[in-house]
């Protein structure tokens, strides 16, 4: 094959190429359409954590879409949906959630949600030890979400979720117990969405 003809070949092999890798980047949630990134990076102290998608959902209340959702984990575990699911509560490897909203939310309503997920998701003596960590976290939802807000949970090493509300980082709660429960409303068998959708990427 001539260099003429192999130039092209190979410039139209790397153009697809580019463009399939990009493609690659990012996960689309469909009922939403929100669209998330397929690895993300996130800081511990001085310590880098590259967490990769685990799959992505949709949050609906009634017949209303309320947010498109992606989980992402590091060094991601294999195994049954079963298996996979309950790696997802356990504490040890940095976790994120986020969260596109495709519609308005109260503060009212979304202080609501996380109370009722607390309640449905913990014993009546965890819940009572909970509270404050649990009042902290209520406490940075003061402002109503827009459609296109994001909200980002992290857990991190060592039982500390931090929340970035709308670009904002809060303090983190440093509580194993809160993180386990806070994970559970989307990952327990009650979940508040379609679980086996956030671990499907994993999952055999």
């Amino acid at each position: 094959m001539s260099f003429r003809i192999a130039a092209p070949l190979l410039a139209l092999s790397l153009f697809f190429g580019t463009a399939l890798m990009s493609a690659q980047e990012n996960v689309v949630e469909p009922s939403t359409e929100k669209t998330f990134p397929a690895t993300v990076t996130v800081s511990s102290g001085e310590k880098q954590h590259t967490l990769s998608i685990t799959g992505v959902t949709v949050r609906k209340k009634m017949f209303f879409k309320v947010y498109g959702m992606a989980h992402y984990i590091e060094d991601p575990p294999t195994g049954s949906t079963k298996e996979v699911l309950k790696a997802m509560t356990v504490e040890g490897k940095a976790k994120q959630i986020t969260m596109d909203f495709a519609r308005e939310v109260t503060v009212e309503q979304i202080r609501g949600a996380y109370s009722d997920g607390f309640k449905e998701n913990a014993s009546a003596t965890d819940l009572a030890s909970l509270k404050p960590s649990l009042d902290t976290f209520l406490g940075y939802f003061d402002a109503p979400v827009k459609e296109n807000d994001t909200f980002i949970l992290r857990w991190l090493p060592g039982g500390k979720v931090v929340p970035v509300i709308s670009g904002k980082e809060k303090p983190a709660i440093v509580n194993q117990k809160f993180a386990e429960v806070l994970w559970t409303i989307w990952f327990g068998e009650d979940s508040i969405v379609d679980r086996e959708d956030l671990v499907a990427r994993i999952a055999r």
